[in-house]
């Protein structure tokens, strides 16, 4: 039965690799500029979005203290998820719009 979390733990861990970026006569100082305003940007959307998301779930009611249950635990779980995922696309988009392609 451990396999399964360790095969899990692999795969997560695969996935977070963090892709190359080239561009046709780009140097590596400016990529690494690129990407760090690329990022910071990232940064700022996701603590709005994040503020929001709260904003939104204090006003449903959800953030009342000793409310956690499993499946809430999970819920959060899969948020993140798909929160990694949007932020992964939205640096490749900001990276791509500066001419930028990934490598392996």
């Amino acid at each position: 039965m451990i396999a399964r979390p360790l095969v899990a733990l692999l795969f997560v861990a695969g996935c977070a690799a963090a892709p190359a970026w080239e561009k046709a006569g780009g140097d590596t100082a400016t990529r690494d500029k690129d990407l760090a305003a690329c990022q910071q940007e990232l940064r700022f959307t996701s603590d709005e979005a994040r503020r929001r998301d709260t904003r939104v779930a204090a006003a449903r009611g959800e953030l009342a203290p000793g409310r956690g249950t499993g499946y809430e635990a999970l819920r959060g779980d899969i948020d993140a998820s798909a929160q990694r995922r949007r932020d992964s696309r939205a640096l490749t988009d900001c990276m791509q719009a500066k001419g930028y392609t990934s490598v392996p």
